[in-house]
């Protein structure tokens, strides 16, 4: 029975005999779920050092020149060890020692899995914010003088749970609208968009089928 790729961890298995001296080939795939079965790191911004202990465990900075958002490990022989790193697959998730958190690989980016008795705030310092995967059950505090457009984008591009839930509040004094993409449904206004009704104003946004979202709040009515 020829090697084959087995579903979920993507582990390999049913060697012929002899075949792909799957000695080895196994202690790689027991090293992978040594690491990813209750995974954990020490730290995911914390710069890899040189050497480390042997056992240490790392998420490579996203932002890093070489490997950037790879599982990375001290292992090897006695005396021999080196790091080892592992591509990150969608759904992985790994606890994070130095936040206290989970974090689960989605749409290339490591994203804090939401925590039911936490609400997450983030604060927009730009004019324009597109949703994006960490948004999921967050606040999004707009604190900017000038104009500030949220855009919920479509289904193929951040493919949200329906029922997701993320709240928008105009903390400073430019304006805040929201807005849909093409061939994204806003429901609740005529337009696809709409602006806050003002400073502290406030908006939940909860999507409600694949490409379409309602928007309840603090409202200042459609924009044209």
């Amino acid at each position: 029975m020829p090697e084959r790729i087995m579903p979920g961890l993507g582990l390999r298995a049913f060697y012929d005999p002899g075949q792909r001296d799957w000695g080895t080939s196994v202690s790689e795939d027991l090293r992978a779920l040594s690491v990813l079965v209750q995974a954990r790191a020490r730290s995911r911004s914390t710069a890899l050092p040189a050497s480390g202990a042997p056992g240490d465990i790392f998420v490579v900075p996203q932002g890093a020149a070489a490997n950037a958002n790879a599982l990375v490990l001290r292992d090897g022989a006695p005396g021999d060890e080196a790091w080892v790193f592992l591509s990150p697959q969608e759904g992985w998730q790994v606890w994070i020692a130095d936040e206290a958190r989970h974090l689960r690989f989605t749409g290339g980016a490591w994203v804090e899995v939401p925590r039911p008795d936490v609400v997450r705030l983030r604060t927009l310092t730009a004019t324009s914010h597109t949703l994006e995967p960490l948004d999921q059950g967050s606040i999004l505090e707009t604190t900017g003088s000038s104009a500030v457009t949220v855009t919920i984008p479509p289904q193929a591009v951040l493919p949200f749970e329906i029922g997701t839930l993320v709240n928008v509040t105009q903390i400073g004094a430019g304006v805040t609208t929201l807005a849909a993409a093409p061939g994204v449904a806003l429901n609740g206004v005529n337009a696809g968009s709409v602006a806050l009704a003002g400073q502290w104003a406030g908006a939940a946004l909860v999507k409600r089928g694949a490409d379409a979202s309602v928007v309840q709040g603090a409202l200042a009515g459609a924009v044209a």
